[in-house]
Formats: structure tokens, C-alpha cells, sequence
């Protein structure tokens, strides 16, 4: 749609390819909706087989992170063939900021630690204005709770499912679904980046979450606009997700005030590598004299 848009140069769409956008955004919708709902029956669904092979509903129990590592192990496949195949006869955007292996893991690095630094920001500064604004100190408190749920049981499931896994099913939906659908139905990047970020947001369903989770979003947008390769926004989601959820014997107070510290001191080297990215993209994307 996006080559055939600019082939035609009016952006007009017919009353069929407008039909075929309204099908999308009502898939977009639809997955973001029942995302919970299907992530929940997969869980409960690879508990009950996990059960008949043997594992104790005691330990399912108490581990109930295991079973939605194994839901998001399927919903990577699921959202991974979808995105495959709506990629099939579309001509995607080229890259236009090109990253070697190491030195991009290290950039995804320090994004990843600065997001999160942004995010402690936002939460110290809702932790000192919620007390004024009921609606706001409700929100912190579910926001503690949903966090301090995902604590129970064994490390590795933990890890698995915030850290490594779950990133991974929510790039696949948010920055290759919904940005593929939105940049192919509007032709514009800044809004497949924008809408598919807000929409990150909400999903997340509390507000205090809700707006730190936009914020990366942007960012987590951006870098695969600008790349088109999912592994980066993926590195810094984990990079952001696993700083929060450090292995046991790593955190306890002194190491959570480093890393807290480290991304702190991170959030300037954000702006500053965003920033050249942006040099690095607007040159790329000069036309040849």
C-alpha cells in the first residue's frame, strides 16, 4: 500500500483498500484486547499439560510465572507468523540507520539503562504528588502490587517471562504488528511510532505504567523505524525489564541504588545517542547529488 500510494503521488484509496484498512485496524484492536485474555487460557492450558507430565500443582502454584513463560513462548510463534505474513507484498520502508553487532548491543545498553532512568523519574515524581491526587495514589498502589506479584516463586520463570520472553511477544505486537498496520494505512512513520506507543501505553492498563511505558515506547519506536530490525528495541526492552528484576543476591538495597544511580547517569547519554542517531538518519537520507 505504501509503494502503491506513492506510485499513484494523491494518497487517495479506493473503497476497496479503504474496507482492507478498516479490516486492519479492527485485527490491530482485537489483538491489543485479547492479548490478556489468550495469554491467560495459554497459561492455564500449559499448566494443566504440565500437570499430566508429571509437575505438582503445589509447585505450578507457587511458579505461576512458568506457566505464562510458556503462553508467551507460544504467542512469539503466533505474533512472529502473523507479522510475516503481513509483511508479505508490502514494501517496507529501507533502514536508514545501519548498527554493527557489538557496538549496537552497547548503545541498546545504555538505552536501555536511560529509558529505565526516565521511568524512575516519572515514579519518584508520582510517588511525591499522589498523596494530593486520589486517583493517582490508587494508581501507585495497584501499580506496587501487580509488580510484587510478579515475585513469586522460583527466579527463572521470573526471569523468563518480564526479562527475556515476555519483551519479545510485546515488540513482535506493538512495534511489528501495530506499527506495520498504522505506517501501511497512514504511509507516515511519525505516527506508526507515536500510535503504536500510545497504544503501548494503554495496554499496560494503569496510569502510573501507562505513561513510563509511552515514554519508552517513543523510543522503542523510533529505533526500529530507523533500523527495521526488531533485535534493537528488543535488547533495550530487556535491557529496561531486566535491570528491574535482578537475579537474587543482587538485589538487595546497594545494588538496586547503583543500578537506580547508573540509570540515572544514563538518561543525558539517551538524549545525546538519540540525537545522533537522528544526524546519523537525516544524512542517510539525502538524496544522492
Amino acid at each position: 500500500l505504501y509503494s502503491e500510494r506513492r506510485r499513484r503521488g494523491d494518497g487517495t484509496l479506493t473503497s476497496k483498500e479503504r474496507a482492507v484498512s478498516g479490516l486492519r485496524i479492527l485485527l490491530v484492536a482485537s489483538l491489543i484486547y485479547s492479548y490478556s485474555y489468550i495469554d491467560a487460557i495459554l497459561a492455564l492450558l500449559a499448566e494443566g499439560g504440565l500437570a499430566f507430565l508429571g509437575v505438582s500443582w503445589d509447585y505450578l502454584d507457587a511458579n505461576q510465572n512458568l506457566g505464562y513463560v510458556c503462553s508467551a513462548l507460544v504467542l512469539c510463534f503466533i505474533y512472529g507468523g502473523l507479522l510475516k505474513f503481513v509483511k508479505r507484498n508490502y514494501e517496507e520502508r529501507p533502514a536508514t540507520l545501519k548498527l554493527r553487532p557489538v557496538s549496537g548491543a552497547l548503545q541498546m545498553l545504555l538505552i536501555g539503562l536511560g529509558v529505565g532512568g526516565v521511568s524512575l523519574l516519572w515514579l519518584n515524581f508520582a510517588e511525591l504528588i499522589q498523596k494530593s491526587i486520589p486517583a493517582l495514589q490508587a494508581s501507585y498502589e495497584t501499580f506496587n502490587t501487580e509488580m510484587g506479584a510478579f515475585e513469586n516463586g522460583d527466579y527463572i520463570w521470573m526471569l523468563l517471562e518480564v526479562s527475556i520472553i515476555g519483551p519479545m511477544v510485546e515488540e513482535l505486537l506493538f512495534r511489528g504488528l501495530v506499527f506495520h498496520f498504522v505506517e501501511r494505512d497512514t504511509g507516515k512513520e511519525g505516527a506508526a511510532i507515536f500510535i503504536s506507543a500510545l497504544l503501548f501505553g494503554i495496554w499496560h492498563g494503569i496510569f502510573v505504567q501507562g505513561v513510563y511505558t509511552f515514554l519508552i515506547g517513543l523510543v522503542l519506536g523510533y529505533l526500529y523505524a530507523k533500523t527495521r530490525n526488531i533485535i534493537w528495541p528488543y535488547l533495550v526492552h530487556f535491557v529496561n525489564n531486566f535491570s528491574g528484576t535482578l537475579p537474587p543476591g543482587f538485589d538487595g538495597e546497594k545494588a538496586t541504588a547503583l543500578v537506580n544511580l547508573a540509570s540515572l547517569l544514563c538518561v543525558p547519554v539517551l538524549l545525546f545517542l538519540l540525537l545522533r542517531m537522528q544526524k546519523r538518519t537525516k544524512q542517510s537520507e539525502k538524496p544522492l547529488p
